[in-house]
């Protein structure tokens, strides 16, 4: 491990023994540092079915993060093709990097498409029976590796069809406990995603991005781990004859067995 990295993470160590008023959210700084969180919302499709559930789900997920420290917000709408390769390839990086940000959330609400092991998020402009007109996730992921050596922590969560085994490493292991206090998984690197089962056009609704809300929301203590909220998530979809969703690394990005953490106001 590199020697700055174990001495400042000594340090908190030591002011969370020694300093009981501190608590894990006080010591955020030094922990996640400067955090955003990117809000892809696809809903008014030219040749897609129109969807009403991203608008609402970005809504509730706004509000469900007012209550922890999100730095900036950048939410992104009915994004063509281009759109979605220009703001990954070159807008965001360059954001990422001038910005010094530390941790990324990127959420994608929309149609997605599973194709031949090959995972897509649907632009507005896409073409039904064009698969060349299709955003696929690969090149979101070769976008990432562009900045991920500034990054401590990258989550992508996507609310569409299956994004492809591609996309993943080998799972995390569904028994692991992340508590506020694992100082060791705040500190190192994370490549992580989450993947749900799609919209259900019958409903147009997301049980997924509502269980995701309501964990935020319910969250009683300084900060609460992605694995609490995958656990959640999970057995609510479930419990509602869902599709199971997918959590794990991705595939081809650095990732120390770190986590995202979700840090209270």
């Amino acid at each position: 491990m590199n020697p700055k990295r174990i001495l400042k993470t000594g340090l908190i160590a030591l002011i969370i023994l020694f300093c009981p008023a501190w608590n894990f959210a006080q010591v955020n700084n030094s922990v996640m540092g400067k955090t955003w969180v990117v809000f892809i919302e696809n809903s008014e499709y030219e040749t897609f079915p129109r969807l009403e559930g991203p608008t609402q789900d970005v809504i509730l997920m706004k509000a469900a993060l007012m209550d922890y420290k999100i730095d900036r917000i950048i939410h992104k709408q009915n994004m063509t093709k281009k759109d979605m390769e220009d703001f990954f390839s070159r807008e965001l990086p360059e954001l990422i990097i001038n910005n010094r940000v530390n941790s990324i959330l990127v959420w994608y609400a929309g149609h997605g498409k599973f194709i031949y092991d090959t995972g897509y998020w649907i632009p507005v402009d896409a073409k039904r029976d064009k698969e060349a007109t299709y955003f696929n996730t690969t090149y979101l992921k070769e976008s990432l590796q562009k900045y991920e050596n500034h990054m401590t922590h990258i989550l992508v969560i996507t609310d569409a069809c299956e994004s492809g085994p591609s996309f993943y490493q080998a799972m995390r292991n569904s028994g692991r406990e992340v508590s506020c206090s694992d100082l060791q998984a705040s500190q190192s690197k994370s490549s992580q995603v989450f993947s749900s089962s799609g919209y259900d056009l019958a409903i147009d609704e997301s049980k997924f991005t509502r269980s995701f809300a309501e964990a935020l929301k319910s969250n009683a203590t300084s900060c609460i781990p992605i694995e609490k909220i995958v656990s959640q998530v999970t057995s609510a979809v479930m419990g509602n004859n869902q599709q199971k969703p997918k959590f794990g690394k991705i595939d081809g990005l650095i990732d120390d067995d770190g986590t995202f953490f979700f840090i209270s106001k």
